[in-house]
């Protein structure tokens, strides 16, 4: 009889209470429940019985990574046959500063409102939000890249998770969604019933599904410019041609102060104000011109977006 639930992401199960041991039997995903035998050897630990594609497995975890059996988890059903959002919330401990599980949003204290609080309007809005969260910030690890890893998809989360603008984190397992359309109530478990979504399947997600989340795709610079600096938020997308690379996403700010787009002599936009994190973060700047039409990428896309 199951005594307790994974709380973590991802939990290695052991052979021995020992994790400095090559020494995993399986790893254990959020939600899956085990029931405790008793404590280990080793302090904090707990040996613990958990079923694994149909075979109960004895080993030993973490025990502060384990809560109890009626912990509970986000939730959400289908409405009007949409899926519904898939979110794993917030967490207190996840901040600017730390890099933190990254799956979870931001709940650092003195995080700004949404734009329609602020007393100028929607895009000063925005703006508050993307100064706040300074994504070019040399302190701000969450979004810092290294060994190879990038975290366009994290901070665009971010932003629009600040903004109240729904883009996923994680989104739904094909289990979940057939769950979901049988009219069930799904649990958010991450590695259970949502995974952690890439850039490049964000843009399949964008075109599946984004219209239902308030989404609308535009196809030129001057519109999407435009749209951000009236306070929509905007986003451009780009999927790569080789699938088992990065693909990028990050957001067109409005235009503010000194911060302003690159405009032709006609006066017709050439590069939008980006706010990036990437192989390089800034809180304004350009990656490039029409870095979206680089032959790494098979398609790309501009969206906009309302903002609570």
């Amino acid at each position: 009889m199951p005594t307790h639930v994974v709380t973590a992401l991802h939990l290695n199960l052991r052979s021995e209470a020992n994790p400095a041991r090559r020494n995993v039997i399986a790893v254990l995903s959020q939600g899956t429940p085990v029931d405790k035998i008793g404590n280990s050897t080793l302090a904090g630990w707990a040996e613990v019985d958990a079923v694994v594609a149909g075979t109960t497995l004895r080993g030993h975890v973490n025990a502060s990574f384990l809560g109890p059996v009626a912990t509970q988890f986000p939730t959400a059903q289908a409405t009007g046959g949409k899926l519904p959002a898939a979110d794993l919330g917030s967490r207190a401990s996840e901040r600017r500063s730390v890099t933190g599980s990254r799956a979870y949003s931001i709940g650092e204290a003195g995080k700004p409102g949404k734009p329609s609080t602020h007393a100028s309007g929607k895009a000063p809005g925005i703006v508050r939000i993307i100064d706040w969260l300074d994504v070019g910030h040399q302190s701000h690890l969450r979004w810092a890249g290294g060994g190879g890893k990038t975290f366009c998809n994290v901070y665009v989360y971010d932003v629009c998770d600040t903004a109240g603008i729904y883009i996923p984190r994680v989104w739904w397992t094909s289990r979940a969604i057939s769950d979901l359309q049988a009219g069930k109530t799904v649990t958010a478990k991450y590695g259970n019933t949502v995974n952690e979504m890439r850039a490049n399947f964000i843009f399949n997600w964008l075109v599946e599904h984004g219209a239902d989340f308030g989404w609308k795709r535009v196809f030129d610079l001057d519109v999407l410019q435009s749209e951000a600096n009236s306070g929509r938020m905007a986003i451009i997308c780009a999927q790569r041609t080789n699938m088992e690379t990065p693909g990028h996403i990050q957001v067109i700010a409005p235009e503010n102060g000194a911060h302003t787009a690159k405009r032709s002599v006609a006066g017709k936009v050439t590069e939008p104000l980006q706010s990036n994190a990437g192989a390089s973060n800034f809180t304004y700047g350009f990656v490039g011109r029409d870095w979206w039409q680089s032959a790494q990428f098979r398609q790309h896309g501009f969206w906009t977006n309302d903002v609570a």
